[in-house]
């Protein structure tokens, strides 16, 4: 990735909100948002990835955003969501965290990680989400990378809370580039 370009990542359980942020920071800052790897697993194969395709999904998620990097006309990349998503996802599913370290080492290349948290009615996605219980889960897992991980190796992480125009807003006034 260009270094003239800054990255922003997404974080968060599924259905708090990252992907309309994700459009709204584009609009606001302006920034090219990076498409989401995962989505277009799931799309594509009609199913959720397995234990073996993680890491696939992971990488293409840290490619989905170098090639926005590089064919941005902005100074800044939004990852939605970052990478560090799917190896949270793969501890919750597979009960495997070989991915994290790789996750955390890119997560730090972040100028900003923004945590949405869970505190919107959780909307159903079919094919993409799994219901408020597994939401539960994936924040409860999150908040350990976060707190035992990202914040010790010096990481800002900000947390969005509230409407979209709060959370946009709040991302505006964080965001230094």
């Amino acid at each position: 990735m260009p270094p003239s370009v800054a990255r922003i990542g997404l974080i968060g359980a599924e259905s708090t909100g990252k992907t309309t942020l994700a459009a709204r920071l584009g609009t606001l800052l302006p920034a090219c948002v990076a498409s989401e790897a995962l989505r277009e697993f799931v799309e594509r194969h009609g199913r959720t990835p397995r234990a073996e395709e993680q890491a696939g999904v992971m990488r293409a998620q840290m490619a989905a955003e170098d090639h926005a990097a590089a064919s941005c006309a902005h100074d800044v990349v939004i990852g939605d969501p970052a990478p560090l998503m799917t190896a949270v996802y793969s501890q919750a599913y597979f009960d495997d965290d070989r991915l994290l370290d790789e996750a955390v080492a890119d997560t730090l290349r972040y100028s900003l990680v923004v945590w949405c948290d869970p505190d919107m009615p959780w909307a159903p996605d079919h094919g993409h989400r799994d219901g408020p219980g597994h939401r539960d889960l994936v924040h409860g897992l999150l908040a350990h990378v976060v707190h035992d991980r990202l914040e010790p190796a010096g990481l800002t992480v900000l947390v969005a809370r509230g409407t979209l125009e709060e959370r946009a807003e709040l991302v505006r006034r964080a965001w230094q580039p």
